[in-house]
């Protein structure tokens, strides 16, 4: 091979290390603004992502605060329960001691009415008596000693 050849042969080489430099980094300049736009693109949904994560993290907060709140109202609720209970046993036991007491006052009325009838049993007798002996001191005369 002559030198011409060489030479031709060498500027073909050029020509084709020239073109292959073209074909291999021509579409990595375009690899590399899409890698860089998915860079950005991956980037933003990263953001969001950490966004939406904060929101959450601060809805289980706020639902943690909502279920000890309903925790507490479920403790008061029991005692409260429990109170109204008491409170109807007590009312109950209340209504018992009025229904007897209402029995034990019938039974006083009822007894002092006897009593009342008995007394004006007596006092009759009483004044019949008293007009008896009268009456027995007219024919025998006064009881001596008096």
């Amino acid at each position: 091979m002559g030198r011409a050849q060489k030479s031709i042969a060498a500027g073909i080489a050029l020509v084709l290390l020239v073109a292959v430099g073209f074909l291999v980094l021509g579409p990595a300049r375009g690899a590399r603004e899409d890698i860089s736009a998915q860079k950005h693109l991956v980037a933003a949904q990263l953001a969001t992502i950490r966004q939406q994560y904060a929101l959450q993290t601060k809805q289980y907060e706020l639902a943690q605060r909502q279920l000890k709140v309903a925790e507490q109202t479920l403790d008061r609720t029991i005692a409260l329960e429990s109170l109204a209970r008491q409170t109807r046993d007590l009312a109950g036991l209340t209504l018992d001691v009025a229904r007897s007491t209402d029995g034990k006052a019938s039974d006083l009325v009822r007894m002092s009415r006897e009593l009342l009838a008995l007394a004006q049993t007596l006092a009759r007798l009483a004044a019949q008596t008293e007009q008896h002996a009268a009456h027995l001191d007219r024919k025998t005369g006064p009881t001596p000693g008096t």
